[in-house]
């Protein structure tokens, strides 16, 4: 490990202190959502929006299992939806949104490898969104690979999982966390208010040689599908919206 990752991680290390003890210390009110969602009728969690069609492909909801659902603070909201259609790979996209807790928002990567996948490479990028006004969405890339049994062999498989964290007003690619530490101490620290984190992934396996493509579709289904669930845009383009809305 590099001096700069060392650095990285003690800072890190040092935020989490830190917000902790904020949390237990400072009255707090829970921020609003990223992401389109409402209250449940008597129960702590939210019921979290997701298009049903996106680019032609149907969707079908899909509930976490209860052990995974047991493994998440009471308050933790989420949705998942596969998308399919004939011809072409299912693609999977879930929302994770915290409440009062923020341990429900973790790193993807322990997520692939307790599947026991082997992550090959990892990347940040952008993906423009069109809609309400063009901006990049930064995001977060990983392929992975993991073995799979097909009629009694064992055949490699790929994994293309790409992912963000997005809070009122804030859009996060940044694995490690530091960013949305600083960010959440800095306003619970000022305002009282605990930023509501989201995690948003979309995923799809796919066979060896294939990830290029399989990427760029999860590339068009993120453009397509994110306007219509996603309340957070960057600041730029949020203050071009708002200066468009005056003039109207």
């Amino acid at each position: 490990m590099n001096r700069r990752k060392v650095i990285l991680s003690v800072a890190a290390l040092a935020m989490i202190a830190g917000t902790a003890v904020l949390l237990a210390a400072v009255p707090q009110k829970l921020g609003r959502s990223g992401v389109k969602a409402v209250q449940i009728p008597g129960s702590p969690r939210m019921e979290i929006y997701l298009p049903e069609r996106v680019l032609g492909f149907a969707s079908t909801n899909q509930e976490l299992d209860a052990k995974s659902q047991e493994m998440l603070p009471a308050d933790t909201s989420t949705v998942q939806r596969i998308y399919y259609k004939p011809g072409v790979i299912p693609f999977t996209t879930s929302v994770v949104l915290m409440g009062s807790d923020r341990t429900s928002i973790h790193k993807a990567e322990y997520c692939l490898q307790g599947q026991g996948l082997h992550l090959d490479e990892i990347t940040k990028d952008t993906v423009r969104i069109s809609e309400p006004q063009p901006y990049d969405l930064p995001v977060i890339k990983i392929v992975a690979s993991g073995m799979q049994s097909v009629n009694g062999r064992m055949v490699t498989n790929k994994c293309v999982y790409v992912y963000w964290y997005v809070a009122d007003g804030q859009i996060s690619n940044d694995r490690l966390g530091v960013e949305r530490m600083w960010d959440t101490t800095k306003k619970l620290m000022f305002t009282g208010v605990l930023e509501r984190w989201a995690y948003v992934r979309f995923y799809a396996f796919c066979e060896p040689e294939q990830e290029g493509a399989t990427y760029e579709q999860i590339r068009r289904m993120i453009a397509a599908s994110v306007p219509q669930f996603q309340i957070t845009i960057p600041a730029p383009a949020a203050a071009t919206v708002a200066a468009q809305s005056n003039l109207k």
